[in-house]
C-alpha cells in the first residue's frame, strides 16, 4: 500500500487516483499506477506535484483508468487553450447581456471605495506585518481589490465583445 503523498494532495489527478485506489489497490502506489496507466513513474509524479501539465491523451487514460471522467471536463476548462477560450467566450456573451450603463456604474461603485481600502492598507502595513487581528480587515481589503479588478475587466470584454468599440480601441485594450 502507497503512503499518501502531502504534498500532491489537491492534486486532481492525484486525488482522482487515491479515490480509484479505493476500489482497485492497484492505484494507491504511484509506481503502480504508472504502470498501469503507462505513464512513467516520474512523469505521473510531475503532473500529481503541479510541476507539469498533462497531455490530452494522458487525461484520456487517467479518465478511463480511474473512472473519473470529470478529468476531461477539467482539463478542458483549465488548460485546453481552446476550452480556455471559449470560456471567455461565454463570459463574453454574459457581459454582453449587461449594458454598458449597468457595467459602469458597478465600476464607480467599487471604485468609491478606493479611499477606504487604501487606508486601511496603510493601517495594515504601516508596522510591515500583519498581525491576527488585521487578518480580516486585510481580508476584506483583498476582497475589494478584486472587485474592482473584475470591474474593469468586465467593462474592457464589453468594448471587445462590441464589434464597433472593438475596432476603435484595437490595440489599447488587454484581457
Amino acid at each position: 500500500m502507497g503512503r499518501r503523498a502531502s504534498k500532491a494532495n489537491k492534486n486532481i489527478y492525484y486525488l482522482a487516483r487515491m479515490q480509484a485506489a479505493e476500489k482497485e489497490p492497484v492505484f494507491s502506489s504511484r509506481e503502480n499506477a504508472s504502470e498501469r496507466l503507462r505513464i512513467e513513474r516520474s512523469r505521473l509524479a510531475r503532473i500529481e506535484l503541479d510541476k507539469i501539465q498533462p497531455y490530452p491523451e494522458e487525461i484520456l487514460i487517467m479518465s478511463k483508468a480511474y473512472n473519473a471522467p470529470y478529468l476531461c471536463n477539467d482539463y478542458c476548462k483549465n488548460i485546453c487553450p481552446i476550452g480556455i477560450n471559449n470560456a471567455i467566450g461565454e463570459k463574453m456573451k454574459d457581459i454582453k447581456k449587461d449594458s454598458f450603463e449597468r457595467l459602469s456604474l458597478r465600476f464607480i461603485s467599487n471604485a468609491h471605495s478606493v479611499e477606504d481600502i487604501s487606508r486601511k492598507l496603510v493601517d495594515i502595513s504601516k508596522d510591515g506585518k500583519v498581525t491576527e487581528e488585521e487578518y480580516e480587515s486585510f481580508h476584506k481589503v483583498l476582497a475589494a481589490m478584486d472587485d474592482l479588478a473584475e470591474s474593469i475587466k468586465e467593462i474592457k470584454a464589453y468594448i471587445v465583445a462590441d464589434p464597433v468599440l472593438r475596432s476603435r480601441f484595437e490595440g489599447d485594450l488587454t484581457i
